[in-house]
């Protein structure tokens, strides 16, 4: 596992950068910064993830894009193996400004999530202003706080570029009892130059149809992100499939990526 300290390093930076320069994991301990009393992060949790399976879907890339461009945040919905991770990492690829924060069980405490979160944020761009004892403050005005600090000078600025959010697998926190107000103030939180990106298995509890009904958030759906037959026949004859009937493949995988790819190469990728 590779370890970093909170502002140690920038996630989404080369490999070889990493204990260069003054300030990296590694570094000398004159000039690195190690703040006090804080854990140590896993460095992959903050990296855009390699997709090197993935199949490209035209209509897939123009429904995200899309709903990039219409809503302040999107929603795509999915069991795994449907391809959530892999279609939101290609989008992520052809940005700049793009932090990506891959959630985990071990994340349901707010002040782990806040400083993976913080970290996810400076890199798409968003650098906190000034420091709060987060820890003095109810979790409802903690949250508040640890929003304006990281958005306020964002909304002032007209010339800060546009940037992407990514929260992978954040189904993993939906039953945290500061969630449903974190999620409520950050929807409402973003600046307009600002995309949030949330990847989740289920939805969470609180209903979202006030939000889809105030054009805040999109919902991408696991049924839309199933294959259909002519995709199904592209990625069959990709991995060497094409004995197999589109249709037949579909329906036996239920249009998932990860299963028609396995079915298709007999398992020989997995």
């Amino acid at each position: 596992m590779t370890f970093f300290l909170h502002d140690s390093i920038q996630p989404n930076a080369p490999m070889d950068m990493i204990g260069q320069g003054g300030s990296g994991f590694g570094a000398s301990p004159a000039v690195s910064r190690r703040p006090t009393g804080e854990f140590p992060l896993l460095l992959g949790k903050l990296r855009v993830p390699d997709t090197p399976r993935f199949v490209e879907r035209e209509r897939l890339t123009t429904l995200v894009e899309r709903s990039i461009s219409q809503f302040p945040a999107t929603m795509v919905s999915g069991r795994a193996g449907t391809g959530k991770t892999a279609l939101a990492a290609s989008i992520a690829a052809k940005r700049e400004n793009v932090g990506w924060y891959s959630v985990e069980t071990t994340d349901l405490d707010w002040p782990s999530f806040s400083r993976y979160f913080s970290c996810c944020l400076l890199e798409a761009g968003f650098k906190p202003q000034g420091a709060v004892d987060e820890g003095r403050y109810s979790p409802e005005n903690a949250i508040a706080k640890f929003l304006v600090r990281h958005f306020l000078s964002a909304s002032k600025s007209l010339s800060t570029p546009n940037s992407l959010i990514v929260l992978d697998d954040v189904h993993h926190v939906f039953d945290a009892e500061w969630f449903g107000e974190f999620f409520k103030l950050l929807l409402y939180s973003l600046p307009p130059n600002a995309h949030l990106m949330m990847l989740c298995r289920s939805k969470p509890p609180s209903p979202l149809w006030r939000l889809r009904s105030k054009q805040v958030l999109n919902v991408i759906e696991e049924d839309q992100l199933a294959f259909t037959t002519e995709e199904t026949a592209d990625l069959l004859a990709k991995y060497g499939g094409q004995d197999l009937g589109p249709e037949s493949a579909r329906v036996e995988c239920f249009g998932r990526a990860s299963k028609l790819i396995e079915l298709a190469t007999d398992g020989r990728i997995q």
